[in-house]
């Protein structure tokens, strides 16, 4: 196997898992690919169970929300296998002191 090292020159082993060319390292790939990113809610059913995200390379834990890559990451695999789900938006708040009416 060979070791890539990241593009911009700084000296750091480029990471990935190939799906994307492995060219940059951590944070160029964060800094690069980042905008492409989507936003889950982590609920996987199992104990001892996380997703890895993206952005920080933390494990996210039931109840957290995860940064993904799409293109990196197989999206509708961890919705299917439970272990993740859409954000829900926010029901619109009411503003104070609205009355509704009906016509």
């Amino acid at each position: 196997m060979e070791i890539k090292l990241c593009e911009n020159g700084d000296g750091r082993i480029a990471v990935g898992t190939g799906i994307r060319p492995i060219r940059y390292c951590r944070p160029c790939y964060i800094e690069r690919f980042s905008g492409e990113f989507q936003q889950w809610n982590v609920v996987t059913p199992y104990p001892d169970t996380a997703v890895v995200c993206a952005k920080t390379g933390e494990d996210i834990e039931r109840g957290g929300t995860v940064w993904l890559d799409p293109v990196e990451t197989s999206i509708p695999a961890l919705v299917y296998g439970g272990f993740i789900a859409p954000i829900e938006d926010p029901a619109p708040a009411k503003a104070k002191g609205q009355r509704v009416t009906e016509a």
